[in-house]
């Protein structure tokens, strides 16, 4: 199995993104069955006991708390099984929302394959493929247990913001391509807190013109500081 890319699976912003992380698995799709979700379909929980390959598309995994609060925690596009954690993992129920932002074409396999010997034997290359992702989700899943527990608000915003940055090429003045209404829903943060944290970012130096569509780096070394991102440039002379 080839090593996984950046194009793989990146942190976008606040949220990762995982796209071909099983590709292999489209060697035994005509195992599965083919389904075409349009776009905003909320995907429930099935009734009968089965995991899902995304073959085209994109889907938005979010966490919902019981206030009703959502929280965006990874996009899945082409080429990503989903569905197989809650197999593999049970535990007090968790709500959370499974919506595709675009048309969609999925493949649909019963988990009874996970447990086939026959199958496992014949195709050990997808099990571990399988495993090997499994672990890169998990630590996204750390990751943003770290960005909403360890840090506090500023942090959060900040790692956002570094994030950004380094995603458009560490340039003076990127196109976030978010307000601070989304940044709060991303984060799940309260939107005055988020205009307090960036006014204060403003006042300091460290950003200036913050629009959905602009946003001045003006300080990144302080920026990435506060984001507790230490280690991603190097030391000055």
């Amino acid at each position: 199995m080839g090593p996984y890319t950046r194009e793989t699976y990146k942190q976008d912003r606040a949220v990762f993104r995982v796209r071909e992380l099983n590709a292999p698995w489209r060697e035994v799709i005509h195992l599965g069955e083919r389904k075409i979700l349009s776009r905003h379909h909320e995907i429930g929980s099935p009734e009968e006991a089965v995991f899902f390959f995304l073959n085209r598309g994109s889907i938005r995994l979010s966490c919902i708390a019981e206030d009703g609060h959502e929280r965006v925690v990874m996009i899945m596009e082409q080429g990503v099984l989903f569905g197989e954690i809650t197999f593999m993992h049970k535990s007090s129920v968790h709500f959370h929302s499974l919506r595709t932002l675009t048309e969609c074409e999925i493949f649909v396999f019963p988990n009874a394959l996970l447990n086939d010997i026959a199958f496992c034997r014949e195709y050990p290359h997808l099990i571990l493929n399988l495993v090997h992702s499994l672990g890169i989700k998990g630590g996204a899943f750390f990751s943003q247990i770290y960005d909403s527990n360890l840090l506090d608000t500023r942090g959060q915003i900040c790692r956002m913001l570094s994030h950004i940055w380094r995603e458009q090429g560490e340039t003076t003045t990127v196109n976030p391509d978010l307000s601070q209404i989304d940044m709060a829903n991303i984060l799940g943060i309260h939107r005055s807190s988020v205009c307090r944290v960036i006014r204060e970012l403003r006042n300091e130096g460290v950003i200036g013109h913050f629009s959905k569509t602009r946003l001045d780096i003006i300080h990144p070394e302080k920026l990435m500081e506060h984001g507790e991102i230490l280690c991603l440039l190097p030391p000055t002379a």
